[in-house]
């Protein structure tokens, strides 16, 4: 089974051997998809794979300090 980053390294290498006029095709001069996205392979995974964990109590805490605000 791949990691992550060597999932993300296999995709970036197959794109970027498609033909340029092909439709999906990473230009060669781009630098790699981890260092584009300025994201560490750890971070990608956990923020792709607990997403509504992470960001649950953020937006709950923001919705309801919006609704004090309202009613207040």
């Amino acid at each position: 089974m791949f990691s992550l980053e060597g999932y993300l390294a296999l995709v970036d290498y197959t794109g970027r051997i498609i033909r340029p006029a092909k439709r999906g095709a990473i230009f060669m001069a781009l630098p790699t998809i981890l260092h584009r996205i300025d994201i560490d392979a750890s971070t990608w995974l956990k923020n792709s794979t607990q997403f509504e964990a992470v960001y649950r109590e953020k937006f709950a805490k923001r919705r309801s300090r919006r609704y004090l605000t309202r009613a207040g």
